[in-house]
């Protein structure tokens, strides 16, 4: 969750079927300034606490915030962070129902609150390129809606994802082949291997975008290792300068200057490698290539950092996790070639791939929260909330509650499998397993969670890692196949395993691990390998 900047849309909650309940739900609706939060200091308001830094209230341990606001609000409440510099007061409500009712009844134009430093950058700073044409990012209405038009029938068709898949590949097979070697004398991958991961993720931006390889896997491309010394720049700056105090509208600050010179040169970078090929030709083709190139620049700063961070926590509970590694194993060994490419149809027979990586997103989503604007006094988990406020979806806390999850804590990507899967599946386990009836089995540990699980549901509104409706990520299709790629062709070739302590993580805004990625990988020997 990036809490000021997080995507917001116009709320029509008056438009109710009949005057009189919206009339009477407000009237019983408890008073907004009794909802639990932090007191706001006279003049300083709240934004001091994120300037001192200290916990709850540090801009990279905002998981940290959210726990603290959970327990605040109690079970199905709300609580709110109010009075911020420059930002209109924040109410978080922690109920999945609630999430449901609100995105259910969003305005037909939904509209994201506009992030102030980008929006300065793309309506003053640098309003002779981008003219009308603001982008995705930062930007509602009529403007948002006019060019996401231009866009989405090029980004959502699924076709398009399926299509991209060859280009896909060799992106993930020349990045698979560098993992080999970097490898330590251990077959230790180095301490900066997230690093590498967002190599990864921009060269297949690159790929399926573009339509062209941006040399990021090479060694020694100076041009690479400039865009993503910008990428990092870019992200750690944002919660900085969006949470903190607007000190940049008075001076140009570090985090300010650092923001803008990230922006530049993605800006250039899109301008230089924009070719005939990829997502964005199509566009060019169809709107001109100043709405591809702005395409471009939204895409590789929301198509980056996002990606790296769930393929790095994919990695790593897998890496933990024996058992479904071993599963993960046992579909490949089935379903995928080795002797040519994959398709988009061989991805289409790897469910238990697919729960894997929704698993992750459930337990450390890369975005902790997702938001909308309301445009118009409503009511919000019993309490009377003022018009110009921003709803944080918490789906971070959600995801990570037994209510919604049983057993949170625990990586079982079967949750997500339908019964004649979770069937299919497990004949095969338990038959390669010793003792798979046994009560202390991992993989009967597992099948009690599964069946805890199905007994509650999966409330669709409690993990929504991509968003939802209009303002889902435009790029979620290229995002999946991104992924499924890159763990298919890794855990086909290795057995990967963890040697250190639990991970901890930062928002930056993207949820990343704070500790070296240091994952071990063993060849595996033959298709087989047993459980």
């Amino acid at each position: 969750m990036v809490a000021p900047t997080a995507s917001s849309v116009v709320l029509d909650l008056g438009a109710e079927p009949k005057a009189i309940d919206k009339s009477s739900a407000m009237s019983n609706a408890r008073c907004y300034a009794v909802m639990p939060g932090p007191r706001p200091l006279p003049i300083l308001g709240n934004s001091w606490r994120f300037a001192i830094g200290k916990n709850p209230w540090r801009t990279r341990a905002l998981d940290v915030s959210l726990w603290f606001l959970r327990a605040l609000a109690g079970d199905g409440g709300a609580a709110k962070v109010s009075k911020l510099f420059g930002h209109p007061d924040l109410v978080f409500p922690f109920c999945a129902e609630e999430t449901a009712r609100i995105y259910r009844r969003e305005d037909l134009m939904p509209h994201r609150a506009k992030a102030p430093c980008l929006s300065h950058y793309k309506q003053n700073l640098r309003r002779d390129f981008f003219g009308d044409e603001p982008g995705l990012i930062g930007v509602h209405g009529e403007p948002w809606s006019r060019f996401r038009s231009k866009v989405s029938k090029a980004l959502i068709a699924p076709e398009a994802a399926r299509a991209a898949v060859p280009d896909l590949e060799h992106v993930t097979d020349d990045f698979v082949h560098r993992m080999e070697c970097i490898l330590d004398d251990n077959r230790e991958l180095p301490k900066d291997f997230l690093t590498e991961l967002y190599k990864w993720a921009l060269e297949s931006v690159g790929a399926w975008a573009l339509g062209t390889r941006l040399g990021c896997l090479k060694d020694n491309d100076v041009e690479a290792k400039e865009i993503i010394r910008c990428i990092h720049g870019f992200f750690h700056s944002v919660p900085v300068l969006e949470l903190s105090a607007p000190l940049w509208r008075i001076y140009s600050t570090p985090a300010y200057k650092t923001y803008i010179e990230a922006l530049d040169a993605f800006r250039a970078l899109c301008l230089k490698r924009l070719t005939d090929k990829g997502i964005c030709s199509q566009i060019a083709k169809a709107s001109g290539e100043k709405v591809a190139t702005i395409l471009a620049l939204d895409l590789l700063l929301v198509g980056v950092d996002t990606t790296a961070a769930a393929a790095a926590s994919t990695l790593y509970l897998l890496a933990n996790n024996e058992r479904a590694q071993k599963k993960l194993q046992m579909e490949m060994d089935k379903n995928l070639p080795r002797e040519r490419g994959m398709t988009s149809k061989d991805l289409d027979k790897m469910p238990y791939l697919k729960a894997c990586i929704k698993e992750s997103l459930r337990i450390k989503p890369v975005i902790l929260g997702n938001g909308r604007c309301i445009q118009s006094d409503a009511v919000i988990s019993g309490y009377s909330v003022p018009k110009g406020s921003h709803v944080v979806f918490p789906h971070y806390i959600l995801s990570n509650e037994e209510r919604y999850f049983p057993s949170p804590k625990e990586y079982v990507p079967e949750r997500w499998l339908r019964d004649n899967d979770v069937r299919a599946s497990d004949q095969a386990v338990s038959g390669s397993i010793t003792n798979a009836d046994k009560p202390g089995c991992p993989y009967t540990r597992a099948m009690e969670v599964c069946r805890k699980q199905k007994e509650v549901g999966i409330h669709p509104f409690a993990s929504l890692p991509f968003g939802f409706g209009r303002r889902m990520c435009i790029g979620k299709r290229f995002a999946e196949a991104e992924l499924q790629l890159l763990l298919a062709k890794i855990f086909q070739k290795y057995d990967v395993s963890w040697r250190y302590g639990e991970l901890t993580y930062s928002v930056t805004p993207t949820y990343v691990p704070n500790e070296p990625l240091q994952f071990t990988l063993h060849k595996r020997n033959g298709n087989n390998a047993s459980l």
